[in-house]
């Protein structure tokens, strides 16, 4: 069977992939396999590819790592994002179509310079003039076709450039830019409103019939602008079945979150690891945790709403407890952590779950912000770390982007998870 994609055309008969100039690439047996899995299927999970590969291979297993190594090899071959991983579902991004042409590669992956065998009778005559001109012309060709990529390429920089520094010929909306190939988000460089005012800190301590030190509150304290540079965020929160990949790969232990059925299902975001393990996941994929500020900016946006979505809270727009202290509550369709894919707690950059569902580890140390000359709390430059967002059984204060809570760096709850950020150049 032969297909067509915009990128790619494929002979499963032949095992010949060619790229979107026909040009042969050299692809092993097994990323062959996982393409024409995925050109025969709209959509397919770890297990069915593995197990479609396992037919042609019966001495080995293929887990959740060993497909996205092809999936990135493919990709990189082809030099698209052609293979896409959302919601624990490999796919291909765009049309594939049966090909009724013959795949023919224009240039062979190992070219043929010299026939197998040469018959006895036959002479090969090399004719040193006409290869002499060749090399002329070749040269030529080659240096016409740097300058043509050299000015082209300094074009598309340079058109870059403009959009995405917001020059003012193009519209803002070009600011927000998607990475669709690692599912995050870019955030552009800029100033928000970070923290929160007197006012808001007294309504937040309130809310919660005043059980906790006021002080805890007023660590948000104060309301002002901070600049943040350009950065990626993941937009949804570390899955369990993402966390595992990497436990198995570093020969770490699971977290005791995973034996409870709960919260055990491999879409959940992983819960009950401490900052440390958040940490090394991050540098694993080569990421890093985000910033306090540059969480707080992702959730929040730039005006300094309360809400991810506004100022208003609602039931509906997150996974939230009972409305008191600790509690459960399953009238937002989720009485634990909700999958990481839900369309719950959405920011202004369309980020999941910034408010509610599970709290998320963030870089910083649990310190007074600048300009706090009013108020004190002894847990506050003590070394521990920052939790952002609140959870499935939290209150409603805690779900407020601005609020902030520090605990030691190797405490663990079953409600708190982390997602990775990166910087952009």
């Amino acid at each position: 069977m032969r297909y067509r994609h915009k990128y790619f055309r494929l002979d499963s008969e032949s095992k010949i992939v060619l790229d979107e100039n026909d040009k042969r690439l050299a692809f092993t047996e097994q990323l062959i396999l996982v393409l024409l899995f995925l050109c025969e299927h709209e959509k397919a999970q770890t297990d069915e590819i593995g197990d479609f590969i396992h037919g042609f291979e019966s001495d080995r297993f293929y887990n959740l790592n060993s497909i996205r190594q092809y999936r990135y090899r493919i990709n990189k071959f082809l030099g698209h994002d052609v293979i896409q991983y959302k919601n624990q579902q490999f796919f291909i991004d765009g049309t594939v179509e049966p090909d009724e042409e013959p795949v023919n590669p224009k240039v062979p992956a190992v070219p043929d310079l010299v026939p197998d065998s040469v018959p006895e009778t036959e002479t090969l005559l090399v004719p040193v003039t006409n290869n002499r001109q060749n090399d002329e012309n070749n040269r030529f060709a080659r240096n016409m076709l740097i300058h043509v990529v050299f000015i082209v390429g300094s074009c598309i920089a340079i058109l870059l450039y403009v959009m995405l520094t917001r020059h003012p010929l193009f519209p803002q909306t070009w600011a927000v830019l998607t990475s669709e190939a690692s599912d995050m988000a870019i955030i552009p460089e800029g100033e928000f409103l970070m923290g929160s005012t007197d006012s808001q800190t007294l309504d937040a301590y309130k809310a919660d019939n005043e059980v906790y030190p006021k002080e805890r509150y007023m660590a948000e304290y104060p309301q002002r602008k901070v600049f943040v540079p350009k950065f990626s965020i993941d937009r949804e929160e570390v899955s369990n079945d993402e966390y595992a990949m990497f436990a198995e790969a570093t020969d770490r232990s699971l977290p005791e979150s995973l034996r409870l059925q709960d919260l055990n299902s491999p879409n959940q975001p992983i819960v009950g690891i401490d900052w440390n393990e958040a940490d090394a996941y991050c540098a694993w994929v080569g990421e890093r945790l985000p910033t306090e500020a540059e969480w707080e900016k992702a959730a929040r946006g730039t005006d300094g709403r309360l809400y991810p979505w506004g100022n208003t809270w609602d039931n509906a727009k997150d996974n939230h407890g009972d409305g008191k202290l600790y509690g459960t509550d399953s009238s937002d369709g989720f009485k634990y952590a909700a999958p990481v894919g839900t369309e719950s707690g959405v920011s202004p950059y369309g980020i999941l779950n910034m408010s509610g569902n599970a709290n998320e580890w963030v870089s910083d140390d649990f310190n007074s912000y600048p300009g706090n000359d009013k108020y004190s709390y002894a847990l506050l430059n003590k070394g521990m770390k920052v939790i952002k967002g609140g959870a499935f059984n939290n209150s409603v204060s805690e779900h407020r982007p601005a609020s902030r809570i520090g605990f030691p760096k190797d405490f663990r709850n079953f409600s708190y998870s982390f997602r990775c950020a990166k910087d952009v150049q």
